[in-house]
């Protein structure tokens, strides 16, 4: 009988594990905690050290690039490049170049010490802060869409738009040390660019609606993740490496994991696409511990999201 009614235990206790396993999972929530509206064209950016989302006034910049400490920001426009910097509690904008060609692309080191810029011509050029003194030129076969340095400075990648006539790559990563190219991929317009937080992976956002998600140092393939038809305007990863956030021409903002490209999430937009701001998401960008997402949306709407259940 006491043999009996173990068997009869074991048997519930079997039917009770694989019961939870079968359950479905409860949906990971993302509520929005804030949103506000600015001028159509500002940023933002995450400030480590009070941990705030801070907004950049645009106004007329082409290109704005920022090294978040020691709070460090790159304006460009048509024949200049402005920098303001730290002057006690104040920011001091002074002119860092002067009659030089618009550059459409901006990145700066996490550090503030080189600056890149991109045309539409396809030259990419980088700059000593300090001094504003040239120190490397760089030529692609296409205009320059996008710019990113590895959060350790050892990496430029360049995103170009697709050129004309036979194929060619549209993402190239140069070794900032030996002033060459290591690797380069992709072959459609390479808009967004992001790095993960530990330098280890790339993603590039592509205007078929893919990214190609490569590993920094490696000639290996990179990984193609295909999530939407629409054209991919801007990426980040998630502080921890496991989750990549990207926005889409179709004003929708996608969560999903790397590299297994498992859909998490997708924010819907709450109106279409205005034709009238074709990059429609500026940015997206998590803080820095990944408990909240924020966008900033051409026409000026500026939202934010309690993500902090990727973390759990």
């Amino acid at each position: 009988m006491r043999d009996r009614s173990a068997a009869i235990l074991l048997v519930l206790l079997a039917l009770a594990a694989y019961s939870c396993s079968r359950a479905p999972q409860r949906a990971l929530d993302f509520p929005l905690v804030q949103k506000y509206t600015t001028h159509a064209g500002d940023l933002f950016y995450f400030r480590p050290r009070d941990g705030q989302f801070v907004l950049l006034e645009r106004r007329k910049a082409l290109a704005v690039a920022v090294a978040p400490e020691p709070n460090i920001q790159a304006y460009s426009y048509e024949d200049r490049i402005t920098v303001s910097r730290p002057q006690g509690e104040m920011l001091e904008n002074t002119v860092l170049l002067e009659k030089i060609g618009a550059q459409q692309a901006l990145a700066i080191t996490a550090d503030g010490w080189k600056l890149a810029g991109g045309d539409v011509n396809g030259a990419v050029t980088l700059w000593d802060m300090a001094t504003g003194h040239l120190t490397l030129q760089l030529k692609e076969r296409g205009p320059i869409l996008s710019l990113a340095f590895s959060p350790d400075g050892k990496w430029l990648a360049v995103g170009v738009a697709k050129p004309a006539g036979e194929p060619a790559d549209t993402v190239w990563v140069y070794d900032v040390r030996s002033n060459g190219p290591h690797h380069s991929f992709g072959r459609a317009a390479a808009a967004a660019l992001a790095w993960s937080a530990d330098s280890r992976w790339l993603a590039a956002g592509l205007d078929d609606g893919s990214v190609l998600v490569s590993e920094a140092g490696s000639n290996r393939e990179p990984r193609r993740i295909r999530l939407s038809p629409s054209a991919v305007t801007a990426l980040d990863f998630h502080p921890s490496g496991q989750f990549l956030a990207s926005a889409h021409a179709d004003k929708r903002v996608l969560l999903y994991k790397v590299p297994t490209a498992a859909r998490v999430y997708a924010f819907e937009p709450a109106l279409p696409p205005n034709p009238l701001f074709p990059r429609v998401i500026e940015r997206v960008a998590f803080d820095g511990n990944g408990d909240r997402l924020a966008a900033a949306y051409a026409e000026g709407d500026f939202k934010i999201w309690d993500t902090s259940a990727l973390s759990q």
